[in-house]
């Protein structure tokens, strides 16, 4: 007897390679049939999800919901609502304020949350202040606390995320490069880095050199992300080559993760990333509902720029799905749909349209398809999307017949 059967809907698995027309069928809080036709006998509820996609709840491992603010939106945005059912707050908390994170974040969310933690040992807003854009001053770092931490709570703690960008080279070079691959080493957890100069220009430019040396300390299982930024501080030098450190990393099994958000992703800096090679393992969203409620964009709602660039239905999926649990550690209960595993179960469907799909800089693309949540079932529960984010909903904003988005 299941509680659950999915009906008739297309089930994309790239953990197990599967893309075929399937039942689901959900026992309590597990997966417990992928079978050609489940007797709807033999169900308590039926879902008819003919026309649909079923793949395994999306992995977002880089988002941002903590610390929590008065304009902040309910971390699930980020999250269930959109076909998210577990991802990984970035670099929000320290070694200091990590039980306020597990207090505030964890308790209200329906969402699996973990923690990637900052090298630095507070970052609430006054440690913030108090930090000085071109000396040492502030920049209190702490290998010790981030592996106590990670050691204590190792069901939570998942990775360190630390960022390269003007604030930070312009002051301590990569010291605290250096000082995550320690701590991350010693822990026994990966480093997700950031490459580009977000905090704008004028404070400064992080050299090409200094991204080399930085990326060439990661390890293998290890993350770089921002890959397509239009900012300085990139994988491509003045002249839009890129970096030889870059594509020896990947190489090597460095994973590469695009995280978008707002800043992070251009156009031209994709197809030229992408032309010499560069070819992304990972889909964040980089949702930023703690403080930027302008950049408030669904992971799905970026899925559309790679499925433009190219990438066929199964690779978004994979690299929505299977890719950031191994990153995050987690494939032996995120990221699939084999049997027994965590019912958590991303309902999709794919648009066909026009979409309007701007990057950084202000430039456009018209997509072609967009992927929308209908549902989502975290474990073995039925969670509907809503309205979406924007008043366009989940999907892009759409273009009418005279090229204007609407």
């Amino acid at each position: 007897m299941y509680d659950l059967v999915l009906k008739g809907g297309t089930v994309i698995d790239p953990s197990r390679s599967l893309h075929k027309k399937l039942d689901v069928g959900i026992t309590g809080d597990r997966i417990t049939a992928l079978a050609a036709s489940i007797a709807e006998s033999g169900a308590t509820r039926v879902i008819d999800v003919a026309g649909k996609l079923v793949t395994p709840g999306l992995v977002d491992n880089h988002i941002h919901v903590y610390p929590s603010k008065s304009n902040s939106k309910h971390p699930d945005f980020a999250g269930v609502f959109g076909g998210v059912t577990t991802a990984a707050d970035a670099g929000g908390a320290g070694p200091d304020n990590f039980q306020d994170f597990c207090d505030s974040v964890l308790t209200q969310s329906q969402t699996r949350l973990y923690c990637l933690l900052s090298i630095f040992r507070d970052r609430g807003p006054e440690a913030m202040k108090n930090r000085s854009d071109d000396s040492a001053d502030g920049w209190d770092m702490d290998i010790e606390g981030v592996v106590r931490v990670a050691r204590e709570y190792p069901e939570i703690v998942k990775g360190i995320k630390v960022q390269l960008s003007a604030r930070e080279s312009q002051a301590i070079g990569i010291k605290h490069i250096e000082a995550a691959k320690v701590a991350g080493r010693e822990a026994k957890i990966p480093v997700l880095m950031h490459l580009s100069d977000t905090a704008g220009r004028e404070r400064g430019i992080t050299s090409p050199q200094m991204v080399g040396q930085a990326v060439s300390l990661m390890d293998p299982g290890d993350a770089i992300t921002h890959v397509f930024t239009p900012n300085t501080g990139s994988t491509l030098d003045q002249d839009g080559r890129i970096l030889p450190e870059v594509l020896d990393a990947q190489r090597r099994g460095v994973l590469i993760d695009t995280a978008n958000d707002g800043n992070n992703f251009g156009w031209a800096e994709a197809e030229l990333a992408m032309s010499q090679g560069l070819v992304p393992d990972m889909i964040a969203s980089d949702n930023q509902i703690t403080y930027k409620p302008t950049l408030l964009r669904s992971l799905l709602e970026y899925s559309s720029y790679y499925l433009h660039l190219g990438f066929s239905i199964d690779e978004v999926i994979r690299m929505m799905t299977i890719t950031p649990a191994r990153f995050l550690r987690i494939e032996d209960r995120a990221g699939s749909l084999a049997l027994g595993r965590d019912a958590d179960v991303a309902v999709l469907e794919l648009l066909d349209g026009q979409w309007k799909l701007e990057d950084s800089t202000g430039v456009c693309r018209v997509g072609a398809q967009s992927l929308v949540p209908v549902f989502t079932i975290k474990a073995g529960r039925v969670i509907e999307s809503g309205a979406g984010l924007y008043p366009w909903g989940w999907a892009p904003p759409a273009v009418n017949t005279t090229g204007v988005a609407v």
